[in-house]
């Protein structure tokens, strides 16, 4: 059934949320998973957009500074679950994840803690995607190049588990060839890895509203 804000309910395809945020963020100097982002940490704006595009459970993956995230999204209903192995790389926060996700789950999106400007209906569009082609892999393309978030069906679920070191799902790829979605909005690809990406993404931000 489609809803008011245009996502379509995740219940007949069961589609997760996994949010990395376990890092450390030792590039950046602090922690960009509680960075602000319109009066919010980024790791609760991230939230709550797998809560708006109807996607459930929605799992929170942390490390370092456990407590301090886990706070930033207590007031969420999201499941909050510690990677003691955070050092170790993606790669461990994805097994984690996974780990947590509930039996019937068809799929699901990872998201990155540090990409506050992706938008509900780009997770809807990903669920929808995954419903009419069944494809093992669903990425949106931006100016001809894939970025994430990346939708994973459970068929892709026991490669994941395989992956080591600090590499996520992109280490699939060329098993899995992803079915992409053109994506018109360049500023999703944004990343935050240094407080120059930071203040190129506010004033992003500060240019949509």
């Amino acid at each position: 059934m489609r809803q008011k804000n245009g996502c379509v309910s995740s219940a007949p395809e069961a589609v997760a949320a996994v949010v990395l945020a376990a890092g450390e963020s030792r590039r950046y100097g602090e922690l960009k998973q509680l960075l602000d982002w319109n009066g919010q940490p980024f790791v609760c704006v991230v939230a709550q957009t797998a809560l708006e595009a109807k996607l459930s459970p929605v799992i929170v993956v942390t490390g370092a500074q456990h407590a301090r995230v886990r706070r930033a999204v207590a007031h969420l209903p999201v499941k909050v679950v510690y990677n003691p192995k955070w050092r170790e790389g993606q790669s461990a926060s994805l097994k984690v994840g996974l780990q947590a996700l509930p039996p019937q789950c068809r799929a699901s999106v990872f998201l990155l803690a540090d990409q506050p400007q992706i938008p509900a209906r780009l997770l809807c569009s990903l669920v929808e995607t995954h419903a009419s082609t069944g494809s093992p892999l669903v990425a949106p393309q931006v100016e001809g190049h894939l970025t994430s978030p990346v939708l994973f069906d459970r068929i892709t679920f026991p490669d994941l588990e395989t992956i080591t070191g600090d590499r996520g799902g992109r280490a699939l790829f060329e098993r899995y060839p992803p079915h992409l979605i053109p994506w018109p909005e360049s500023a999703i690809a944004l990343d935050v890895d240094t407080p120059s990406d930071y203040r190129d993404l506010l004033r992003y931000n500060e240019g949509d509203e």
